[in-house]
Parts: structure tokens; sequence; C-alpha cells
């Protein structure tokens, strides 16, 4: 009796967290994009990462909103794509709705409405921004999910349009980022990752979620060397001296997780990345005194 009786209190907590409302954090969050092989705007990048982020209130029509700004690392990408304010939102949370005004606007738009049903169309602000899907103005509920982040069930939206497949995540935004869920030309950027007071929150708790502050070496005595870059099956590695240490090697993919971590203690090494599918990822070097340099490739078979 005392056994059913807990998988009953278990099948009812688990039903109250699936139903749960998770709003947006909305102070002291960030939002990491990264990019596709290379975009529409700008045919010379290779890489885009960039990341959104919470900058205090503003008002707007009397109403109060979180301003949202972008940093981009320059280094990286050849153009910036988006101006530095990107826009401000507001979150209703009795309706489960999140309205933004964009850049040099004062109109709101509904950017994420978390209260429709299965079947349910939707018309979002971001079709008109989506150049590459011309026509495209209706999307459809598809189905409605959840999915698990650090022990808590958020509802997951699986939306299809005319172009593509989308998905908006309660708590989190879009697949393909917070102001621009519904940027359908895969070669743009995506979300990789959500922070929450300096602590990584999707897609875990032990993701890495930063921008590339550096794509150089770790001093000026240390150069880092990878190719051949896009690559199919070998990485090869040149380090312009080790002296008498030993440096980890770490892969990333895009969501932080770590794909290979090996040491390396001459300065030359083959890695081995054969079973990697398509797509980008980051050679982490980091010496015993903890400095690290990172380095962006690509896998194209």
């Amino acid at each position: 009796m005392k056994k059913y009786l807990l998988v009953f209190i278990i099948a009812i907590a688990t039903q109250l967290s699936y139903g749960q409302y998770r709003p947006l954090p909305m102070q002291n969050a960030e939002w990491v994009n990264w990019g596709g092989l290379y975009l529409l705007s700008c045919p010379t990048c290779t890489f885009v990462n960039y990341k959104y982020y919470t900058d205090g209130d503003t008002i707007i029509n009397s109403n109060t909103y979180v301003k949202i700004k972008k940093t981009e690392i320059p280094v990286i990408n050849d153009v910036s794509i988006y101006p530095t304010y990107t826009g401000a939102i507001r979150q209703d949370t009795l309706n489960k709705k999140i309205y933004v005004v964009l850049t040099d606007s004062t109109t709101e738009r509904i950017l994420y409405d978390f209260s429709l049903q299965v079947g349910d169309t939707i018309n979002s602000v971001l079709h008109d921004l989506a150049s590459d899907c011309v026509g495209f103005n209706v999307e459809t509920i598809s189905s409605i999910d959840s999915i698990l982040i650090n022990g808590n069930y958020h509802k997951r939206f699986n939306i299809q349009g005319s172009c593509n497949s989308v998905s908006y995540v309660e708590g989190i935004g879009s697949d393909y980022g917070l102001i621009f869920p519904n940027r359908l030309d895969e070669k743009e950027s995506h979300l990789s990752c959500t922070k929450v007071n300096g602590q990584t929150y999707y897609p875990s708790n032990t993701s890495q979620c930063d921008l590339i502050t550096s794509i150089g070496s770790i001093d000026k005595n240390f150069v880092i060397d990878i190719f051949p870059n896009p690559t199919t099956a070998e990485l090869n590695i040149k380090l312009s001296y080790i002296e008498n240490s030993v440096v980890l090697i770490t892969i990333y993919n895009t969501l932080g997780e770590i794909i290979i971590q090996e040491k390396m203690s001459t300065n030359e090494k083959i890695l081995d990345i054969s079973t990697l599918p398509d797509g980008l990822y980051i050679l982490s070097i980091t010496d015993e005194n903890n400095l690290q340099a990172k380095k962006i490739f690509s896998v194209v078979k």
C-alpha cells in the first residue's frame, strides 16, 4: 500500500512540475548564440558568436520593460549584424506571454505566447525580418512536450512552418535565439546556452556557456596552429613550444559539451575526429598555469 502511495505522490508531483509555468529570467540573464558556416548578410564570416543579455529597466508607453543588449566578438565576426541595443521585453506571467519592443520602435508585439495549444497558429513579429522565407507568415503549433532542465520540467512548443521548424521553451526562449526566435535560415545563428546569475542553466549547469574571448595564443610565445580547417577525419595541432610541461586539449561542441579531452606533451599531435558529425567545434588548450587559448574549427564530410 505504501509503495503505491509513494508512486501516486511522485506522479502527482511530476504532473504539477510539468504544469507549472516557467517564466523567462528577466534579470542577470544571458543567452549565448553560435553561428553557421557563413551568413547571407556577411559572406566572408566563418563564425558568429554573440550573446543577448539583460541590462536594467526602461519605461516605454508607461510600461516597464527589461532592456536587451547584444555583445559580439569583433575578432571573429567581420561585421556587426544587429545594433548593441536590440530591444526591450516585458513578461505577463499570468497570461504566459512575453512582449517585445524592437530597436527604434515604440510598438509592442508578442514575442512568445506560451498559452497556445496544439493546432493554434502564430504570426510572430520576426517574420517581417526573416527575408530568407519570403511569404512566410504563419506557423502552427504541431506538438507540445516537455524537457528536463536542471531538475525542472519546461514546456516545449514545437512549431512547424512553411520553411522549417522551430521550438520555443518556457523560461529559455527559442532554439534560434531570444530576440529572433524565427530566424529559420540554418546558416544563421542558434541558441547555444543560457546563463542566470552567472551560472549556466540551459542546456545543463555543467555546460560551458561563454563567449570566445581569445582565438589566439596563451601568451606571445605560445603560438597554436591547427590544420586542415575545415577538416574531415584528422586535426593537426602544432604548438610553438612546450617547456617540460603537459597541456590539456579539450574539444567542445556548440552546446558547450565536452566531446574529446586528451593530454599533449609534445609540440605536435594528430587528433582523430572521424566520429564527429558535421558542425562547428572549439579547440581549447589549457596549460598547467590554467591559462587558455581557443581555436574554432569545422567538420565537413
